[in-house]
């Protein structure tokens, strides 16, 4: 029998018999989460709301009486709750999202696009991971909610053109110090235009040097440059800058760890090492990215070697600038001393090989030339 005292409540709100029974089966099949009532239609659900004390309700939104949200609106107005919202691809727009999230609708759910019976089974895995979310997301702001609804549905939604990969195959995380915002030019302008694989950066530099120093980056080459900001999407061909003064991570959003964003975090770093390397590293090490390329340039201190562990550990690539090349032979030197590295390089070699790596992944080797 489960122990319901940590359990997460749930609510289900669908038309179809069928749809309730599968629900209400996926939900038992979770050992923290607790069905407490199910309704089919919008009288229905809250009245049942006002009876049981639910964490989440889920909402179909064909909902019998849910027309033009009426249902919605009256969760959010008699008793608030936050909402996974069940609809299909025909019905998502922005509008309908940007009314949803004021509504209290923390995720989204497109449900199958079939003739016949729905197969929810088949959503059960995302279902149980943003029912999870909520715990996470439910309390933001309802613009922060909306911002990423919309990056999902600019994901999940059909579009008449193919697209390139959500996420990149390749993650790419620079780290610097001292000579680093030179030692990253000269890097950033060498990399292949079509490179596969999203590069995150992290200079110790002060809140109003980074975003001059991305503006510059973007003169030096034709790939996206962009401040890191929560929400922004891996993709192929993106240059992240970390924003001075906060330490930049991925993270999972919505319990989906194949498909990581940017975000931050408050866990400490030392005081001038930040953006901190080790924590930007560390999180994309944990992430389910396929290959991830550790790159340690100039600069003093060791922040970076912690990171390049983690990395080193999952799988991943460690390049260090070698001592000829260094402005300041510090953080470098501290990874080359752990074991953790790869390959040590001199600058001028270092984006001839993350250009390569991109594009062979784990077939470039530490003893392939890539010079």
């Amino acid at each position: 029998m489960k122990d319901q005292s940590q359990n997460i409540k749930v609510l289900v709100a669908e038309k179809t018999s069928y749809a309730r029974l599968v629900l209400e089966e996926v939900i038992d099949a979770e050992k923290n989460l607790t069905l407490v009532g199910i309704a089919s239609d919008g009288d229905e659900l809250l009245k049942q709301m006002k009876l049981q004390e639910a964490d989440v309700v889920i909402v179909d939104a064909d909902l019998p009486k849910n027309i033009r949200l009426f249902t919605l609106k009256r969760i959010f107005s008699e008793a608030p709750v936050p909402v996974l919202l069940l609809l299909t691809p025909a019905q998502l727009t922005l509008e309908l999202l940007q009314e949803a999230t004021e509504l209290g609708v923390y995720a989204v759910v497109l449900k199958p696009t079939v003739t016949q019976r729905l197969n929810y089974r088949s959503l059960s895995a995302e279902v149980v991971a943003k029912i999870n979310a909520v715990r996470q997301l439910a309390f933001r702001e309802a613009k922060d909610r909306l911002q990423l609804l919309r990056q999902e549905v600019e994901l999940t939604s059909p579009e008449p053109v193919r697209r390139k990969p959500v996420t990149a195959e390749t993650i790419v995380v620079i780290g610097a110090s001292t000579g680093g915002p030179q030692a990253v030019e000269a890097i950033v302008k060498k990399l292949s235009p079509a490179i596969n694989a999203c590069i995150l950066v992290a200079v110790h530099l002060p809140p109003r040097f980074t975003r001059s120093f991305a503006n510059r980056l973007k003169e030096l080459t034709s790939l996206t440059v962009l401040e890191g900001r929560i929400g922004l999407s891996l993709r192929p061909g993106k240059i992240i800058v970390a924003p001075g003064g906060k330490n930049m991570v991925v993270e999972a959003v919505m319990g989906n760890a194949a498909n990581p964003r940017i975000g931050f975090t408050d866990e400490p770093a030392a005081l001038y090492d930040q953006p901190s390397v080790d924590l930007l590293m560390k999180s994309v090490a944990a992430s389910a990215v396929q290959n991830v390329i550790g790159v340690i340039l100039t600069g003093m201190g060791r922040d970076g070697t912690i990171g390049a562990g983690y990395i080193k550990d999952r799988g991943g690539v460690i390049i260090a600038q070698n001592e000829a090349s260094c402005a300041i032979f510090g953080m470098a030197k501290s990874a080359i001393e752990s074991g953790c590295t790869s390959e040590v390089l001199p600058l001028s070699q270092i984006p001839h090989f993350i250009n390569t790596y991109a594009a062979y992944g784990n077939k470039v080797s530490e003893t392939d030339d890539v010079t």
